[in-house]
């Protein structure tokens, strides 16, 4: 049927024209029946073609009728990758959509976001869902300075067309605009370039429906059959990536773990950039990474130097699709907790004899190799006095409760021991409290008799302290420690004025770096001087009313910072430039619209 015969079959008749303008009445009607007409959207389909079947349908004579229809202005672009202004048209087609099903099925966004932290997706979002400016949306995600660049015109698959056609009609799949895919992730098939600008900068105002296009007019993109492999790879990935984005975690994909397995990474961590760039450019070919935009040398600071130092980087999906390919590493694995080969700390302290027993507590992790197996052998050092050992990497979260070697005991272990000692305990007793075997006990018992001097607290303490370079804790953290530890429930109340201690000088310490730092807990944590705000500990806070007090008052939301930020770089603009300028003050705070209303407030109050 054509629906413009509705509207445009006889103007009097209808009433759309009072005096050569048309009738606001009859307007209205108009674009209640035109939207009624607003078709479903396929599975996979771009936005962009669902807006250019619906204006073919309708029959509107002009592009910018339709934008109206569906905008309330005709001033809106059309974008076929991160479309904009989608609360507008959720709500003129009545909901039939919601903005959050717009972006995750019929637009590009999730392929985008999926290696994207969450303050950049929160801040595109609100931008395709408010509004933006051509071209703001892809300078918040980095497409604009990056070189891998989007399609020049649209691409179709022509066996879907094919069958597409005769089931019910064409349309562009977003699948097959995305950059690096060049075969239909279905067929395998080469995909059809068309004539249809992907930009539109220089059509801002057209929607083009693929079935206008005739299949055989164009040409295939022309590919080396040695990359059928690699592209069928990256086809199938990257939908992989479109479609379960919204799945995913926030953790980026931490790589120097698989490096280290594939030997492209040293006991301390360090990157074999010279063999691991020889082996990756074997593995693709300098042509079709050349292809790809995705080149790399043996410059020091390339796109894949940036991949593998700093995946929290805004990197190309493409890109760490290829690093994924080359170590053999699936997406759902390629998400990880750390780059060191014992996880990032603070690691648990695993003396049986300490009140802290599995909490994390140990700030000092030292990595050596073994001499044997060429693997990782982490060293622990707690502020109790015990050293252990084990080999890496590991590979679970379990792993970094276990034990390799004990080194030393310390002070703390070795009072239990005398503690414990005094006792009616069976042997095997005595070991299953302090965390060794009977015969450690027995032998260490031994060793105190024979040497009681050797083992007096005094020289315990001493060797402890030199033994293994024990990491250093504050004089306060060791003025409120127990000097012997009992069979007792935990103190509280001295475990209160500790982390006290800790957490107000965690605070003044990230208060006085040069430029305003967020204040979490994860960096009263970081810190703190022994790693005092474990998760376990932070778990009872309940029983810390003084901590639980202070660090309430100290956390910041995200508007307390970005006020803090504003405060602070205006001091520094009066100080350098003796005013305040709007657009110098975002700047330099690092601050981007919309702001907050508080947060906006106190911009406007800066100002003045």
């Amino acid at each position: 049927m054509n629906y413009q015969s509705i509207f445009f079959r006889d103007r009097r008749v209808l009433g759309i024209y009072e005096n050569g303008k048309t009738s606001d009445r009859i307007l209205s009607e108009r674009v209640i029946l035109l939207l009624a007409y607003f078709p479903t959207l396929y599975e996979d389909e771009l936005l962009y073609s669902g807006i250019a079947r619906y204006h073919m349908n309708v029959g509107n004579r002009t592009q910018r009728q339709t934008i109206e229809d569906l905008f309330g202005s005709r001033l809106i672009c059309a974008t076929t990758d991160l479309p904009s202004h989608l609360e507008i048209l959720a709500s003129r087609i009545n909901n039939l959509y919601s903005c959050e099903q717009l972006i995750q099925n019929h637009t590009l966004f999730p392929y985008y976001a999926y290696f994207m932290n969450q303050d950049k997706i929160d801040q595109a979002k609100v931008l395709m869902k408010r509004g933006a400016s051509q071209g703001e949306v892809h300078a918040i995600l980095g497409l604009l300075a990056n070189k891998v660049k989007a399609p020049n015109y649209l691409r179709f698959c022509q066996e879907c067309y094919k069958a597409e056609d005769n089931e019910y009609e064409p349309y562009w799949h977003r699948s097959h605009q995305l950059p690096g895919v060049n075969v239909c992730s279905l067929h395998n098939h080469p995909l059809t370039i068309s004539n249809v600008d992907y930009t539109t900068q220089n059509h801002k105002f057209e929607f083009v429906a693929l079935s206008k296009i005739r299949v055989e007019h164009f040409p295939m993109v022309d590919v080396d059959a040695r990359w059928t492999e690699d592209l069928e790879y990256i086809a199938e990935q990257s939908v992989s990536i479109l479609v379960t984005s919204h799945l995913k975690t926030n953790t980026m994909p931490n790589y120097k773990n698989f490096l280290y397995e594939k030997g492209y990474l040293t006991a301390k961590g360090r990157v074999k950039f010279n063999q691991l760039i020889i082996k990756f450019r074997q593995f693709y070919s300098d042509k079709l990474l050349q292809f790809l935009n995705c080149e790399v040398t043996s410059a020091s600071e390339t796109w894949f130097h940036k991949v593998i130092r700093s995946p929290k980087e805004i990197i190309h999906p493409l890109r760490h699709l290829l690093v994924l390919r080359f170590l053999k590493v699936t997406l759902d694995s390629s998400v990880k907790d750390s780059s060191s080969p014992f996880g990032d700390g603070p690691w648990p302290c695993l003396n049986k004899a300490a009140d802290h027993y599995h909490l994390d507590v140990i700030n000092k992790c030292t990595i050596s190799r073994c001499s044997k197996t060429a693997l990782p052998v982490g060293t622990f050092l707690c502020s109790c006095g015990f050293v252990y050992s084990r080999r890496g990497p590991d590979r679970s979260s379990e792993d970094k409760y276990r034990i390799g070697r004990i080194k030393v005991f310390g002070h703390v272990w070795f009072e239990r021991l005398t503690e414990v000692n005094a006792s009616n305990l069976s042997l095997r007793h005595k070991a299953r409290l302090l965390g060794v075997d009977p015969g450690t006990i027995k032998n260490q018992i031994e060793l105190m008799r024979k040497d009681k001097v050797l083992y007096s607290e005094g020289s315990i303490k001493e060797q402890t302290r030199h033994s293994e370079s024990i990491v250093q804790t504050s004089k306060q953290f060791e003025k409120c420690k127990a000097s012997t530890i009992k069979f007792k429930r935990a103190d509280w109340e001295k475990r209160d004025e500790i982390l006290l201690y800790s957490a107000i000088k965690a605070v003044n310490q990230i208060k006085s770096l040069p430029e305003p730092q967020r204040i979490p807990l994860a960096s009263i944590a970081r810190f703190s001087n022994a790693g005092d705000f474990s998760v376990k500990i932070l778990k009872n806070l309940s029983k810390l009313p003084k901590t639980r007090n202070f660090i309430s008052k100290q956390l910041d939301t995200t508007e307390t910072y970005q006020i803090r930020r504003l405060v602070w770089a205006a001091n520094k603009l009066n100080e350098t430039k003796g005013k305040v300028e709007g657009w110098r003050l975002m700047r330099m705070a690092g601050l981007n619209y919309p702001l907050t209303n508080k947060v906006h407030n106190k911009y406007i109050e800066l100002l003045l």
